[in-house]
């Protein structure tokens, strides 16, 4: 593995915390922005205050999701390190979970907190139990054009593309459970459970623990 987990977190944190950018602001509105739409109080951030709200969202590219969303447009990231751009381009689940992890501990100093507040302002404690700011990437990626569906194929594989193309034809979707939460009446505790499939963008790196640090294989 040529970049440890620490290591890759270190390369992003000094990008995101590089004064050209200004990505701590960043961070912190696309925070605020999310506390202020998932507040029951505000009906999901529509009111008097919705122009600049729409502003910042539109600036942080943060949506209505489940966590709090941070645009980072490639662009950025090339003209700061082009090595650290290709590298995130041809190996995205490894860098892109460092980076996530560098844009938390930021989220962290600018709002302390914040993932604990979320979970509080959740009507579901347990569906808000893994809210953490995610990072959305943006602009072309270092191929030529932008490929279509017909040009995808092995070479593709577990690396960032941008795809353009018309949707003529889309099979059943079947709800698969994610995620599931047990209640023992003799302990009263609950125990959370998660599940994943080929589809995981985590499936194949090593585990992390509560520190943020990956735990060898054994």
């Amino acid at each position: 593995m040529a970049n440890s987990l620490q290591e890759l977190r270190t390369r992003y944190d000094d990008f995101l915390r590089h004064e050209r950018f200004n990505y701590p602001e960043r961070i912190a509105t696309s925070v605020d922005d999310y506390i202020q739409r998932s507040s029951p109080s505000t009906g999901g951030g529509s009111g008097g205050k919705g122009g600049s709200t729409d502003k910042a969202t539109a600036a942080t590219g943060m949506t209505t999701s489940n966590n709090p969303r941070l645009r980072i447009p490639l662009s950025e990231l090339r003209s700061y390190d082009a090595r650290l751009s290709n590298q995130l381009i041809n190996d995205p689940l490894r860098h892109l979970r460092a980076l996530e992890f560098a844009a938390h501990d930021i989220a962290m100093e600018e709002r302390p907190g914040y993932d604990k507040s979320l979970t509080a302002s959740s009507s579901s404690s347990d569906e808000a139990s893994d809210v953490r700011i995610r990072v959305a990437l943006g602009g072309p990626t270092n191929t030529s054009h932008p490929l279509n569906p017909r040009e995808l194929g092995s070479g593709t594989l577990r690396t960032l593309i941008c795809v353009e193309g018309v949707a003529v034809k889309v099979s059943g979707v079947k709800p698969k459970i994610v995620s599931s939460v047990h209640y023992c009446p003799a302990t009263r505790k609950h125990e959370r459970r998660n599940y994943v499939d080929a589809t995981d963008p985590q499936l194949g790196l090593p585990q992390v623990d509560s520190t943020g640090v990956e735990l060898p294989d054994r």
